[in-house]
């Protein structure tokens, strides 16, 4: 057969991904996992899920919904139905009394959290800019950032005898103007720490002086024993504030 027009073989010797992609660092947490499934004597203690199946009602919806055909694509933001579900659910646990609750308008349904991390600092950072990561965290918080050529910023919290704390005064010298995210996971994975209300009224006042997009990474929000649900920015944000939960 003859050459392909206008081919040029690759050369065997470049790289096969952009520099700040071969540059991440892989998950220690997926190796672990990687190098432990499939063997009996080996104990799951590493991603973020239980050791039983999802429950049988919830298989059964799906099957169910199959069955129907429910097969095509629907409109970009996900289901209205279960938009306008989330949004009362939310409203339920972040809207105090008197306050305009959550509109469907303003919930976007992912395939996962992570994706919707990822999505999310696509849509707010570029090349060259400037985010803050709360840390110890999930490690694709950190490399997500550098995936997009953005500069990332590892905040670490304080360890001591008594816990975990933030060093509140610390972090907003860290915001400084320019910084384009802040990303917060609270309660934290893998410490447990919370942050409290008086540093998210801290924070939130902060970056809206210096126009400072929040991610709250509330994923473990009722894995949290002190009063029923851990704070969230959601229940002291007004609907022009940069905030992503």
């Amino acid at each position: 057969m003859p050459p392909l027009p206008n081919f040029t073989p690759m050369n065997p010797s470049s790289p096969s991904a952009r520099p700040a992609v071969k540059a991440l660092r892989s998950s220690k947490i997926r190796e672990v996992a990687n190098a432990g499934m499939g063997k009996e004597n080996v104990i799951a203690f590493w991603f973020g899920e239980p050791d039983e199946v999802t429950p049988a009602f919830i298989r059964r919806a799906g099957i169910e919904a199959l069955e129907r055909g429910e097969t095509f694509y629907t409109q970009n933001l996900g289901i209205p139905e279960l938009r306008g579900a989330l949004a009362s659910y939310t409203s339920r646990l972040h809207r105090p009394a008197g306050a305009a609750p959550i509109s469907m308008d303003n919930i976007a349904i992912t395939s996962s959290g992570m994706s919707a991390l990822m999505l999310t600092t696509q849509a707010l950072v570029g090349a060259g800019d400037r985010v803050v990561i709360v840390t110890p965290v999930w490690p694709n918080l950190v490399e997500i950032p550098r995936i997009l050529g953005a500069e990332a910023v590892s905040f670490p919290l304080t360890y001591a005898p008594s816990g975990w704390t933030l060093d509140l005064e610390r972090l907003l010298d860290t915001l400084t103007p320019g910084t384009r995210l802040v990303c917060i996971n609270s309660p934290n994975n893998p410490t447990g720490w919370t942050i409290s209300r008086d540093e998210q009224r801290a924070i939130l006042d902060h970056c809206r002086r210096h126009g400072i997009w929040i991610i709250g990474d509330d994923a473990y929000e009722r894995l949290y024993y002190a009063s029923g649900i851990a704070p969230s920015f959601l229940e002291i944000t007004d609907p022009q504030d940069r905030i992503i939960s």
